[in-house]
């Protein structure tokens, strides 16, 4: 029995006939069930609960997140390479990242632990949008059983939430107005990268990272549903930079009423 569960929690199977695979059942809830409304629920409150402690204990913080992102950049490290050496992947070199979170999850933890100020708004901002997206997608459950990678992607995607907003509570990291350019130039650079692997590099193969080739958005098959990925990536970062964008506008207010005296 214990066999059995280790064998589908941590491995992949060549019994359908094709290529390895992960478990699954196809008996999950999918999106907006129990599970996936307990995943938000326990972000949002690690989210708070975490901003609210680290506020406090900026020291403590340091030596959390860097045990967070070294051991997610091993084990997203060891699982890349072992679908690589399975023909998960095939071929195998798209074992690299290419999507926009696997990207991060392996520049988040570089960033922190080398301390790269000059992509941290880029890197900080687009963790957070791309957790946050896929928390709210909620991908993870369609199968009654969940695996090991199940449940590594949720962690993952959580941490690309928390870290930054943890670096923040910490006073290592202030969202800056004047440098939220630099999340545009991300996003064009990881829309480039994806879309030179779906061109160029894998080019007939079915590739589709970022869903820049296809998706499920309205018009989702057409040209101008590259509109809805403005729109969501201008809502994402307007909410994100909603308090600078305050504080931006209080501070005019303030000048205009000073000047009126």
């Amino acid at each position: 029995m214990l066999r059995e569960w280790f064998i589908k929690f941590f491995t992949y199977s060549f019994d359908n006939g094709g290529g390895p695979t992960s478990y699954s059942d196809g008996l999950g809830e999918g999106s907006f069930g129990w599970r996936h409304l307990l995943w938000i629920a326990l972000i949002v409150l690690f989210a708070v609960g975490g901003y609210l402690y680290f506020k406090k204990h900026p020291k403590l913080e340091r030596k959390v997140v860097l045990f967070a992102v070294v051991a997610m950049f091993l084990i997203r490290f060891t699982h890349q390479t072992v679908r690589a050496l399975l023909g998960v992947e095939n071929p195998w070199t798209q074992a690299f990242p290419f999507h926009m979170c696997t990207v991060l999850t392996f520049l988040l933890p570089l960033t922190i632990v080398f301390d790269w100020k000059a992509i941290k708004t880029p890197v900080f901002v687009l963790s957070i949008m791309g957790g946050l997206i896929t928390a709210i997608l909620g991908d993870y459950f369609g199968d009654g059983f969940l695996t090991f990678f199940a449940y590594e992607g949720m962690a993952a995607h959580s941490l690309l939430i928390l870290v930054p907003i943890y670096e923040i509570a910490a006073g290592r990291y202030k969202l800056d107005l004047g440098d939220s350019w630099k999340v545009i130039a991300g996003i064009l650079v990881l829309m480039g990268w994806a879309m030179l692997a779906n061109l160029v590099f894998y080019p007939g193969t079915g590739a589709n990272y970022m869903y820049l080739m296809e998706n499920e958005l309205p018009f989702g098959n057409e040209r101008n549903y590259f509109l809805f990925y403005i729109l969501i990536f201008l809502g994402f970062f307007a909410g994100i930079y909603a308090g600078p964008i305050a504080r931006m506008i209080k501070k005019t207010a303030s000048r205009s009423k000073r000047a009126a005296r």
